[in-house]
């Protein structure tokens, strides 16, 4: 996992509203191939699953799932070979929150429109962002035809220690007159590490059961550790 938590973006909350039902299938690759698969669930109320199968430092499988309740305080990460659910605040996530608010504005990028492409059936628009504070060369390949917070609001659950926000993002991307969209690619590079590769294999508008959101019975709970104080 620790891929995945050192390529992405800072996804934050985002609203619920006109919340889009169904599931998406991606996956995360680097240059040794694929180091994880991901589907994520979203219910017509709001509520976000995502579950991530990937392989431990033994080769052994990792399944782990992230439940993001619309309603309530806490969101729940799970770990299924320790059978453990570890309950987070909510109230965590917008503390971080507050510390990119305005970086947008403030953004020194490089922007290049890379013209149109298609991606797993989608054609999208490439646009590669450089940005000139901390080395990061992040290309996306847009499209208008999904909503443009299933990825924000899938990874919301996770502190994934970029600099910049998803929202924030969107906002200097408008300010070098790039229209933001949902990303079906996300190919990120920073400075000392390794290129990763997010592909959107397929999103579809389904219902999902409501128990799909459940939390599984059987399982220790744990709750995280509450912030230090300044």
């Amino acid at each position: 996992m620790r891929v995945v938590l050192t390529c992405l973006f800072v996804m934050l909350l985002a609203s619920p509203a006109l919340a889009f039902e169904g599931m998406l299938k991606a996956s995360l690759s680097s240059e040794q191939g694929v180091a994880a698969e991901i589907l994520a669930r979203y219910s017509k109320v709001g509520d976000v699953r995502m579950d991530i199968q990937s392989k431990g430092p033994e080769g052994q499988p990792v399944h782990a799932t992230t439940i993001m309740p619309a309603k309530g305080e806490s969101y729940y990460a799970i770990a299924h070979d320790q059978k453990a659910i570890l309950e987070v605040p909510y109230s965590t996530l917008a503390a971080k929150s507050k510390q990119v608010t305005g970086s947008g504005d403030n953004a020194n990028l490089e922007v290049k429109k890379l013209g149109k492409e298609t991606v797993s059936g989608v054609e999208t628009r490439h646009v590669r962002l450089i940005d000139k504070d901390n080395s990061a060369v992040i290309d996306l390949w847009l499209t208008q035809k999904y909503p443009a917070d299933l990825w924000t609001r899938a990874f919301r659950g996770r502190n994934l220690g970029l600099e910049m926000s998803d929202d924030e993002r969107a906002k200097a991307m408008k300010k070098y007159g790039v229209k933001p969209g949902f990303s079906m690619k996300m190919r990120v590079e920073q400075a000392g590490g390794v290129p990763v590769v997010f592909l959107v294999q397929k999103v579809q508008r389904v219902p999902v059961p409501a128990e799909v959101f459940l939390l599984p019975e059987g399982y220790k709970r744990v709750q995280a550790p509450a912030p230090a104080q300044p």
